[in-house]
C-alpha cells in the first residue's frame, strides 16, 4: 500500500508535470496565436510598408535631382561671372572690335574664345525652354506666346552676334528689323522699353513672376539706366535664346532679374 501510494503520488506528480507542461505549452501557444494576425492582413501591412518605402525613395531621388540642378546652376553662374566684368567694359569692347576688324571670318574659324561674348550659334538649343513656363494669363487676354516669332528673332540675333562691343541696342534693333517685328531707331537700350510697349508683336509681363532663365526663345529683356549694374547711361537690352542665356551683340549666361527692368514676350496678334 505504501509503495503504491508512493508510486501513485509520483505518477500523479509526473502526470501533473506533464499536464502542467501541456497547460503551459497550450497557454503559450494561445498567447502567440492571439498576437499573430491573419496571413492576408499581414501581407497587406507588408505591402503598405513596401509602398511607403518606394514613395520615400522617389521623394529622396527627386530632392537629390533638384539639389543637383541647383548646384549645377550655381556652378554655371560662377563659371560665367567673368561676363559681368566685360559686358560694359570699354577696353573689352575696343579689343573685341579690333580683333573682329583684323580677323577675316573669325567666327568661321571657331575662334570664339578670343572675343568675349562670342559663341557658335549652331550650338544653341533654342527649344530647351519651350514648355518651361505657362503663359495662362495671356490666354485670359486672348493672347498666345508665338514660338514662330520667338524662334525667328532668337536665331537671327544669335547668328548676327559678334561679341561684346557696347552696341547691344543696335544688334537687337537690327534683328527686329530683319525679322519684320520692328522698324525704328532708339539711341539707348533702355529707350526700347517704350517702343516695345507699343509694339503689337509683344506683350509685357511682370519680371518678378518668372524665372528669366526659363523664358522661351525671343523674349526681350530691357534694363533701365544703371539697373542690375548695367550702363548708367544706356542701360542694356538682350533677347532670350530659349536655353537660359540671352544675346544682343554678345551672349550672356547671367540673366539678371531686377526691379528696374521690363520683359516683353512675342505673341500672336489677336
Amino acid at each position: 500500500m505504501f509503495g503504491f501510494n508512493v508510486k501513485s503520488t509520483t505518477e500523479s506528480q509526473d502526470t501533473a508535470r506533464v499536464y502542467g507542461s501541456t497547460r503551459v505549452t497550450d497557454t503559450v501557444g494561445k498567447s502567440k496565436a492571439s498576437k499573430s494576425e491573419p496571413k492576408s492582413a499581414y501581407e497587406k501591412r507588408i505591402e503598405r510598408q513596401k509602398a511607403n518605402l518606394e514613395n520615400l525613395k522617389e521623394t529622396i531621388a527627386k530632392e537629390q535631382e533638384e539639389l543637383e540642378r541647383t548646384q549645377q546652376e550655381i556652378r554655371e553662374e560662377q563659371r560665367y561671372e567673368w561676363e559681368d566684368n566685360y559686358i560694359d567694359d570699354p577696353l573689352t569692347h575696343q579689343l573685341n572690335l579690333a580683333f573682329i576688324a583684323t580677323t577675316v571670318d573669325y567666327k568661321t574659324g571657331h575662334r570664339y574664345n578670343q572675343v568675349k561674348g562670342s559663341f557658335n550659334a549652331g550650338s544653341v538649343n533654342f527649344n530647351k525652354n519651350n514648355n518651361a513656363i505657362s503663359f495662362d494669363s495671356f490666354a485670359q487676354k486672348g493672347l498666345k506666346y508665338s514660338s514662330a516669332k520667338g524662334q525667328k528673332l532668337a536665331k537671327d540675333v544669335a547668328n548676327h552676334s559678334v561679341g561684346f562691343t557696347g552696341k547691344c541696342s543696335k544688334y537687337v534693333r537690327t534683328a527686329l528689323q530683319r525679322t519684320g517685328m520692328h522698324n525704328g531707331h532708339t539711341a539707348s537700350a533702355y529707350q526700347m522699353g517704350g517702343v516695345l510697349g507699343k509694339n503689337k508683336n509683344f506683350q509685357e509681363i511682370d519680371p518678378s513672376t518668372v524665372n528669366l532663365k526659363q523664358l522661351p526663345a525671343g523674349c526681350i529683356l530691357v534694363y533701365d539706366k544703371g539697373a542690375a549694374g548695367y550702363s548708367s547711361r544706356h542701360g542694356h537690352i538682350e533677347v532670350t535664346l530659349g536655353d537660359g542665356t540671352a544675346c544682343s551683340d554678345g551672349r550672356t549666361h547671367n540673366l539678371r532679374s531686377t526691379q528696374n527692368m521690363r520683359v516683353f514676350v512675342p505673341v500672336e496678334q489677336a
